[in-house]
């Protein structure tokens, strides 16, 4: 029992870590950036692409015998963002995306105790058709995501979408103008997510390494160790003008 006590509280300890090493980050940049800023910083209401990389890994324990690693995205992110000002006098606004988004993770087993290294990894991924509702002040991004399974896939094998639960996240980030005009404003920003809950419906019954990584007694596999992928996108977005402000006001 003492196992799982010392595995729970390390899980916690670095979820906190991810989000507080995040947060402060974004927050330093926030900071740096208002140096730089106008007295004025409205922007109005405006569409546009948006495209980004992400990396990710499974953010819960694992069971025994296995290990969460990192891994790149192979097809990016990508979809639509809807920019909303919300004051005329603050730098406050609500940014809606609406992207097919791709999380990925690695998951190690097979350990080897003479090589000291896990002999077998498999990369799973994860498709999702989702909607993210985020407040944006100073560039400083802080929201969440709500993401309809479109199916995934580990090592050329299909992951049918029935078997997959919506998926829930939070996300914190920062948003960078590097270029704007009468015509709209390009953007780069750095966002990470951490999902609230399991990417299985039913993690027992549909654990794709249920046979080839089985339970280690005394410990049985539950829905405890359903996947909640934790990752860092980095992209860009043009948001097109859907209202023109007189010239002088980029000047």
């Amino acid at each position: 029992m003492k196992y799982y006590k010392k595995s729970n509280s390390r899980t916690q300890s670095l979820r906190l870590f991810f989000f507080l090493s995040v947060i402060s980050f974004t927050v330093s940049l926030n900071c740096l950036q208002n140096l730089f800023a106008k007295e004025t910083d409205y922007f109005p209401p405006a569409l546009g692409p948006t495209l980004s990389w992400e990396g990710g890994v499974n953010g819960i324990t694992t069971p025994r015998g296995r290990k969460n690693g990192f891994t790149m995205n192979k097809i990016p992110n990508a979809g639509l963002t809807l920019y909303l000002p919300l004051s005329l006098d603050w730098n406050l606004g609500l940014n809606l995306d609406l992207t097919y988004n791709n999380h990925s993770f690695l998951m190690k087993y097979n350990y080897n105790s003479k090589k000291e290294e896990y002999m077998d990894k498999d990369r799973f991924q994860f498709n999702y058709v989702s909607i993210a509702p985020t407040f944006n002040h100073s560039g400083f991004n802080i929201g969440f995501s709500f993401g309809i399974p479109v199916g995934g896939i580990y090592e050329g094998i299909d992951i049918p979408a029935v078997q997959l639960n919506n998926l829930w996240e939070v996300k914190a980030g920062w948003t960078y103008p590097i270029y704007y005009d009468a015509t709209g404003k390009l953007n780069f920003y750095i966002n990470a997510n951490y999902a609230l809950n399991g990417v299985y419906k039913n993690f027992v019954q549909d654990d794709p390494l249920r046979d080839i990584v089985p339970a280690i007694e005394p410990q049985t596999i539950t829905n405890y160790y359903n996947p909640r992928p934790a990752g860092v996108q980095i992209g860009f977005n043009f948001l097109f003008s859907l209202i023109i402000l007189p010239e002088e006001y980029y000047e």
